[in-house]
């Protein structure tokens, strides 16, 4: 075991003396969809809950959580937690939107961002939001790493550095114990791609190993979350309760073997160079060496 990681995972545990009654939760905006990273956090968000006897008695993504719902079913002291990870700001709206409309019609209750890293373009969106959260009564904010912490005291008084809620997954995966001679570049290719990609594939021998989220992804995959956002979708718009859970509980289990069949790619290198924040963590859970470089706004300094 890796006493660095050890420590790492240690340091979530505060979030749960963060929550006010451990049998009254609400874990909104779970990833409805495949970017692994996000499914890293959001696995390991469910290890947390099960370490430390957390009872979640409502969890729903952006495609069926209903403000209906949540007021017929919240209590004065339930707790909210909010997905952590690297979305919070106007490059994700649907998920800042989320985060915004749950502060501005629950002021009263307990909300946690879980951990992550802020990004705005435009500094008057920042400020906008920064006003809102500022009002709320009882928001607490989780940040990965300083810059982010130090942006967040715009927001709430309430500011925590935490380490990438993945982290509670160590110790839960296999690890390297063979050598096979190769080398994976695992490199972004998405809308927080830059130059530092193309740096990196200009300098590689032809017949390297370069792969992003989606090359390990399948079409099976699509069609499962496909189905997944049209059941979710259907049942909001039906407020059924009970298919928005079994959608949850169906997602859940289908992406742990996702998480599972990423391990065994990753496992099959002997080190990975990246350029995604998660591709770095599952590596170093997975004790594989690694080096990260940077993404196009700071993430992974």
């Amino acid at each position: 075991m890796n006493q660095q990681l050890i420590d790492l995972k240690n340091k979530l545990a505060p979030i749960a003396d963060l929550i006010k009654d451990k049998n009254d939760v609400f874990y909104l905006d779970y990833p409805l969809h495949l970017n692994v990273g996000d499914l890293l956090i959001y696995h390991g968000t469910e290890q947390f809950f099960t370490d430390h006897h957390i009872h979640v008695a409502l969890k729903r993504s952006e495609f069926d959580m209903d403000i209906e719902e949540l007021k017929q079913k919240i209590t004065p002291n339930t707790t909210i937690l909010l997905h952590g990870g690297g979305n919070f700001g106007d490059l994700y709206p649907q998920h800042q939107n989320l985060r915004e409309t749950i502060i501005r019609t629950f002021p009263n209750n307990r909300v946690i961002v879980l951990p992550q890293t802020l990004f705005y373009k435009s500094q008057e969106t920042l400020e906008k939001s920064a006003a809102l959260f500022m009002q709320h009564q009882d928001c607490h904010l989780l940040a990965r790493d300083e810059r982010t912490a130090n942006a967040f005291e715009q927001f709430s008084p309430n500011v925590y550095l935490s380490p990438d809620m993945a982290h509670e997954l160590y110790g839960k995966l296999p690890t390297k114990n063979t050598q096979t001679g190769q080398s994976l570049y695992f490199l972004r290719k998405d809308i927080e791609a830059s130059d530092i990609e193309k740096n990196i594939t200009a300098k590689l021998p032809a017949g390297s190993h370069i792969k992003d989220w989606d090359d390990i992804l399948s079409g099976q995959d699509d069609f499962v979350l496909a189905v997944s956002w049209r059941l979710a979708k259907f049942a909001k718009r039906h407020d059924i309760s009970r298919l928005k859970d079994l959608v949850h509980q169906y997602w859940k289990n289908y992406t742990l073997r996702i998480v599972q069949r990423v391990a065994k790619n990753f496992l099959s290198y002997d080190n990975i160079t990246t350029t995604r924040l998660h591709g770095h963590i599952f590596s170093c859970l997975l004790e594989i060496p690694n080096v990260v470089c940077d993404n196009s706004y700071g993430k992974n300094t």
